[in-house]
């Protein structure tokens, strides 16, 4: 339905939200202003990080570009075509798992597990989905003071910072698809 006056059915419509237990602050620090900062749940990822070796090796990686070859299942990458081979390979390294970003695991995050067909994995990394990043408007923040007690509890590495500062520009800054208006 287009809306949900519009429809003519009577509504029933009913609302389920969430709220996981952590967040990221996706607003860098020097751009807060206006008591208004952009936050991302930390959710937790997916399974299909695990069928392939590379990535299910070290989660991290999926923060950087990678080799083609690597970025895929082996048995996947085995059954493409050699030009289909070539045209990646000659595409250089680019991000695997294009919208999103994984936190490492830390102590404060609870460990869960994750279960696909008969393999399971214990984890405690979080993931950032690029696409359920939003707004929210606080008065008790300010660029020029402190975050208040208790609501920063983690902060990414120098190094982590960079790669996600990266991949999210990557990931806003592509060109729409051609032929998509």
């Amino acid at each position: 339905m287009d809306s949900p006056a519009s429809s003519g059915v009577p509504l029933d419509l009913k609302i389920h939200v969430t709220r996981p237990p952590y967040f990221a602050v996706m607003t860098p620090c020097c751009s807060i202003e206006m008591q208004s900062f952009a936050l991302a749940p930390l959710v937790e990822v997916r399974p299909a990080f695990f069928a392939v070796p590379y990535f299910a090796e070290d989660l991290a990686r999926i923060n950087v570009p990678t080799p083609p070859e690597k970025a895929l299942p082996p048995e996947h990458w085995e059954n493409l075509s050699p030009e289909k081979q070539s045209e990646l390979l000659d595409r250089g390294m680019s991000y695997a798992f294009f919208d999103c970003f994984v936190y490492a695991g830390h102590t404060l995050f609870a460990k869960y597990t994750l279960k696909k067909k008969n393999v399971s994995w214990e984890v405690v990394h979080r993931l950032v989905d690029f696409k359920s990043i939003f707004r929210v408007e606080c008065a008790r923040i300010e660029r020029e003071h402190d975050a208040p007690s208790g609501i920063k509890v983690l902060e990414l590495t120098t190094e982590a910072r960079a790669q996600l500062r990266d991949k999210l520009t990557a990931y806003f800054g592509r060109n729409a698809d051609a032929g998509v208006e």
